[in-house]
């Protein structure tokens, strides 16, 4: 009896994912717990296996398509078995089953090629799976235009060749990149977002990091001493932590700190869950292993969700100020600027220290700027006396 592959639930949040690539093709055998197609879904990849011995009888979603928790999106069967299909016309009849095998093309593609009577066989597809898409069917139509108009001399037919090669290339977001766009366009077009910095010296912090870095096994990076003081400093100023909802206020009882980790194709921004209850050591053991699991590709749905405020590091991409933009729906994020060594006036005398910028961007309709302020100034007090994390 054929089994269906279908798409999974990965967390409590995941209601629709994504096939990003088929390991196994149609009638390949597979073997039950083999990897056979991964999957995104908000930013996150994962490979299904197979839930039965059998051929991968039937590729029912393609790559690139994104369908919902539960849909089927292949079906294993045994060899021999034949496989009966609903009504939605995948498969029904030989010639259907041949254009889908053999020429994948969009339906708007198909459609607009037999509006113009083109043979779709002598299209390069440049969507997901060589797909065949509207686009790839306008260029050609143009293409083949610029033969059949006599008005056109050589020189513009060389010149009209030359821009389509000359044409950037045109890719499908993968669903990394697609979910960053939508959350960042949500962020910047609903959230008035208002930036403040702060210098802080930092020359204390940089002592302490040496010292815990040579007194023990364990390695701290400024990430984790920030992020603690960051922990101490909402602890005072609870509103930063706090988020809205509509008409309401949610106010947070718990602060879910959220680390952002920077990848080849993208961000992700994996959380430590109750840091209010952590020592400096759990939380910056927590946080190295969240961020290993993020370049790994190994962070569930739930590992990337729930977040309360967020902190972000640019200090080793030589950055000394930016403007990070908010993650919802949480209120407020701290960007992390480049560390560096400048001369200072302490009691009328100049001497070098390490300071660094501090920028934090906050939602307006529920923080005040004199809020903001209290908040980088109690940071700015902790990290410049930064003992007082350790007590």
């Amino acid at each position: 009896m054929p089994v269906n592959v279908v798409m999974p639930k990965l967390g409590l949040t995941m209601t629709e994912g994504r096939v990003d690539r088929w390991l196994k093709r149609e009638g390949e055998k597979v073997k039950k717990g083999e990897e056979i197609v991964e999957i995104s879904t908000d930013k996150i990849t994962n490979v299904v296996e197979a839930p039965a011995d059998g051929i991968l009888a039937k590729i029912l979603v393609q790559e690139g398509e994104t369908v919902p928790v539960a849909a089927p999106i292949g079906i294993i069967a045994q060899e021999g078995e034949k496989l009966e299909l609903g009504s939605e016309g995948k498969g029904e009849t030989k010639g259907e089953e041949k254009e889908e095998k053999f020429i994948k093309a969009t339906p708007v593609a198909k459609r607009l090629a037999k509006e113009h009577n083109i043979d779709l066989s002598l299209i390069t597809g440049t969507g997901p799976g060589g797909r065949i898409t509207e686009e790839d069917v306008k260029r050609y139509i143009s293409e083949k235009q610029i033969g059949t108009l006599p008005e056109k001399t050589e020189k513009e037919i060389v010149l009209r060749e030359e821009q389509i090669l000359q044409k950037a290339e045109r890719v499908p977001m993968d669903t990394m990149r697609r979910t960053i766009s939508q959350r960042m366009k949500k962020s910047w077009t609903e959230i008035p977002h208002v930036t403040e910095d702060i210098k802080v010296d930092v020359t204390e912090l940089v002592n302490l990091r040496e010292n815990l870095n040579k007194s023990g096994e364990h390695k701290f990076t400024y990430t984790d001493l920030i992020a603690k003081a960051c922990v101490i400093a909402l602890k005072k100023n609870p509103v930063l932590n706090w988020s809205i909802e509509g008409d309401e206020i949610i106010k947070n009882p718990n602060i879910n700190l959220g680390i952002a980790v920077a990848l080849e194709d993208g961000l992700i921004v994996p959380v430590v869950k109750n840091a209010e209850n952590k020592s400096l050591l759990e939380l910056s053991k927590e946080i190295k292993e969240l961020s290993e699991k993020a370049r790994e590709n190994k962070l569930t749905p739930d590992e990337i969700t729930g977040g309360t405020f967020t902190i972000t590091n640019l200090g080793m991409y030589e950055i000394d100020s930016f403007t990070p933009i908010i993650n919802p729906p949480e209120s407020a994020i701290l960007g992390v600027n480049k560390i560096y060594k400048e001369p200072v006036v302490i009691e009328d005398n100049i001497v070098i220290r390490h300071t660094m910028k501090l920028s934090l961007s906050f939602d307006h309709r529920l923080i005040d700027g004199a809020t903001a302020a209290k908040f980088l100034l109690d940071l700015k007090k902790i990290l410049e006396n930064p003992v007082s994390m350790l007590i």
